[in-house]
């Protein structure tokens, strides 16, 4: 490969990323719309709901010509972090409730 081709490479790789970063931003919206209904740690953490987002990534990755794992370990990071900020969300929340009673 050449340097034309992989500088060419490399920009398709730059716009799909500006895509993915979008729908990343996008979806930790819906998220953060989410979580303002949630009242404990339970249901920030989710478990059945989290374990069903992961069977259905492995499944659209391997329809995708995706391997599973880099899906799926990609949304297991995601689902941490943004489980870690609906959890600090939900913690203040309930620090700023205690100080009004």
């Amino acid at each position: 490969m050449n340097q034309e081709n992989l500088t060419i490479q490399r920009e398709e790789i730059d716009r799909i990323d500006r895509k993915i970063v979008a729908l990343l931003a996008e979806r930790t919206q819906v998220v953060k719309n989410i979580m303002v209904l949630k009242t404990n740690e339970d249901s920030v953490r989710s478990i059945d709901r989290v374990q069903q987002v992961m069977d259905k990534v492995a499944k659209l990755a391997e329809e995708n010509g995706l391997e599973p794992q880099i899906a799926v370990s990609t949304y297991e990071t995601l689902i941490t972090v943004l489980t870690d900020m609906q959890l600090e969300y939900l913690h203040l929340r309930q620090q700023s409730d205690e100080s009004l009673v």
